[in-house]
């Protein structure tokens, strides 16, 4: 079998369930953050999805596709940059706004495809 050029791939996906109350203010800070990898080489998409929930917390997932692990690094600290003109400490903003997030960086499986 062929390869088909995805193995270096690598995503961003994190999930952040988010109470009713601090969606504008995380949503204003993840659209901030975001407009860092618009002129990124290496960023070959990137989304926010959302995901109502029942209780009054919703569940949003952004997911960035990057095309090598260079480039994820090199995002990295464009997104500390970002965050620090920003005066943005992330892990203060997650506890703050009650805020439960999972991150990770996740890579295509070899030879599979769905």
């Amino acid at each position: 079998m062929q390869s088909n050029g995805n193995e270096s791939r690598v995503f961003r996906i994190d999930r952040f369930v988010v109470p009713a109350a601090a969606e504008a203010e995380f949503l204003s800070t993840v659209t901030e953050t975001n407009t860092v990898f618009d002129a990124m080489d290496g960023c070959l998409q990137r989304h926010v999805l959302k995901q109502e929930g029942p209780t009054g917390h919703n569940t949003y997932i952004t997911i960035v596709e990057w095309a090598s692990i260079a480039a994820i690094q090199k995002a990295g600290a464009a997104v500390a940059a970002k965050h620090k003109e920003m005066n943005l400490n992330p892990q203060e903003l997650l506890q703050r706004l009650q805020i439960k997030a999972e991150l990770g960086n996740y890579f295509p499986v070899a030879g599979k495809s769905v």
